[in-house]
């Protein structure tokens, strides 16, 4: 059992706070720029007046931690954040419209949701389940996994459990690299977040420079989304382990290393504040914020002073279920529960994803095709024939490729054809490949019904790898002629739904080895897409 002061113990969270706003702060101004950041100082561009969603999450779980009590669930948090966040940010949303639609965790953050699931939405909410949790890194693990599971999978919820760890065990182990080996007990030995851990240690004791390390995880380990966890987790070790405890200097490493920095300050930094306590930091650094912070969200607190957060900290870790230490001093006495054996959570299964899968109704798509034709190029005359002068026959390249095309109509009349197979999508995948099996290139067309309650403008979002052509109701509404690298944020447009049936149709080119298409529709208010919420009734 560990034992730590009242007042040391809130000197630590005062810390971590305090780190976690200003990192914030610090990274805030460049955040998404997926390069070397040329700036050499952090206080050069910071900016601590902007709401930051890496704070305002954990207010709300604080907030949900002192109406409900400790002894929480998922669906706490998740009902929490229905009712007070407005958020609908990439894996944020995902997770809106699958809970919403009665997909509960674990499998709310796996569900539709494979390209954010593993983001740094989660790892950057760890930070409250550590300070209620100090010396117990198995309870802030388990808190971290309650989270997590809300709106992602695999490594990012392996990254928010390896930082609670981390921050738990920050209030009594110095030691940097003994705090990174405590966390990595909650990173699977295969996954892919411990092998960039692992690549960044060895790099580290070989000599090689941050910089280095850095090129080593975006050449190994790096993602198209500037906020993938393990490159960003990466460059928290890397910020933490050549920072060498300085809180300034480890700010300056995780911003300069780019992608999602304010994240990855903000982390950085919580660690840093936890060792060091606020009292330890230099006056240099606690005199850049007053004692304030920002919230973008529907959650009040009694004040916004940091300090004031530190100590409404501090209470609820006095409630917890943490039987690894005794806080000695408090102005008022620990009420841990009694018989408390531990969180009952759902383990991830095949068949509990399955069953979650088709818990909810399908988007049924009529898919007709496929269309194609053999290449038609002609052969190249600076070279000999492959067939022998004088033949007809067509060249090599012909023989082994077929061709399709967006401005070809292989239909005229889609009522007149029959479809080749109904596709029931559970997910805003239309999954051609598993239906239509034959192999090269081609052309289909896909077709829905789409009910609107009343006559409504909504987005259209669209993830595609190849080209399209998507009509509603007739009209043709989008054309790209493109071959892509898929993400759900490829391509968009505004739709006019009328009330009642809508037909949506969509022409689907492949001519690489695999089609992958989506299409989600989001609520139109106004705002861009990326600030609205995913349709549940249409």
């Amino acid at each position: 059992m560990y034992t730590i002061q009242f007042e040391e113990y809130l000197d630590k969270i005062h810390g971590c706070w305090y780190g976690k706003c200003l990192g914030g702060a610090a990274g805030a101004p460049v955040e998404g720029i997926k390069k070397v950041i040329d700036v050499q100082d952090f206080t050069q561009i910071f900016n601590p007046d902007l709401p930051n969603d890496d704070l305002d999450l954990q207010l709300l779980w604080l907030d949900t931690l002192e109406t409900k009590g400790v002894l929480i669930d998922a669906c706490d948090l998740a009902d929490a954040w229905v009712e007070k966040c407005w958020y609908p940010f990439s894996e944020y949303g995902y997770f809106l419209k699958n809970y919403m639609r009665g997909i509960k965790p674990p499998y709310s953050g796996m569900i539709n949701n494979e390209f954010f699931k593993e983001g740094m939405g989660c790892p950057i909410r760890s930070e409250i389940w550590g300070l209620i949790c100090p010396g117990d890194p198995d309870l802030a693990a388990a808190y971290a996994y309650m989270d997590a599971t809300l709106d992602h999978a695999g490594n990012s919820v392996y990254a928010e459990q390896f930082l609670a760890a981390v921050e738990s065990m920050a209030f009594f182990e110095r030691d940097l690299e003994k705090l990174i080996a405590c966390g990595m007990r909650y990173v699977p030995a295969d996954s892919k977040l411990r092998r960039c851990f692992d690549r960044i240690l060895e790099a580290y004791h070989n000599n090689a420079t941050w910089l280095e390390a850095r090129r080593l995880v975006l050449n190994e380990f790096s993602h198209p989304d500037f906020t993938n966890v393990v490159q960003n987790l990466g460059f928290v070790l890397i910020a933490l382990l050549y920072g060498k405890g300085d809180m300034r200097d480890t700010i300056n490493i995780a911003l300069q290393c780019g992608y999602d920095t304010d994240c990855t300050c903000a982390s950085a930094a919580s660690i840093i504040g936890i060792m060091k306590g606020y009292s330890g930091l230099d006056r240099e650094i606690t005199a850049l914020i007053q004692d304030y912070f920002i919230i973008g969200i529907d959650v009040v607190r009694p004040s916004n002073s940091i300090r004031g957060l530190a100590e409404d900290t501090a209470k609820i870790g006095l409630k917890t279920p943490d039987y690894m230490v005794e806080i000695v001093g408090a102005p008022f006495p620990a009420e841990r529960p009694e018989g408390f054996t531990g969180f009952q959570t759902e383990p991830v299964t095949p068949q509990g994803l399955e069953a979650a899968l088709h818990s909810v109704a399908p988007r049924k798509w009529e898919i007709y095709g496929p269309y194609f034709d053999q290449l038609d190029q002609p052969a190249d005359p600076r070279y000999p024939s492959p067939h022998g002068e004088g033949s007809v026959l067509p060249d090599m390249v012909c023989m082994v490729n077929n061709e399709a095309f967006l401005d070809r109509d292989y239909i005229t009349d889609l009522e007149q054809e029959k479809a080749a197979c109904v596709i029931d999508a559970y997910e805003d995948f239309i999954e051609v490949d598993r239906y239509l099996t034959l192999e090269g290139q081609m052309c289909c067309y896909a077709a829905t019904q789409v009910w609107a309650p009343e006559d409504r403008k909504v987005w259209a979002v669209i993830g595609n790898n190849d080209g399209f052509r998507l009509w509603c109701n007739g009209e043709e509404q989008l054309c790209r002629d493109e071959i892509r690298y898929w993400t759900p944020y490829n391509n968009f447009t505004l739709l006019d739904l009328k009330k009642g049936e809508n037909k949506i149709v969509i022409k689907l080119l492949r001519r690489t080895e695999k089609l992958k298409f989506s299409i989600g529709l989001r609520q139109y208010d106004n705002c861009h897409w990326h600030r609205s919420k995913w349709c549940i009734d249409i």
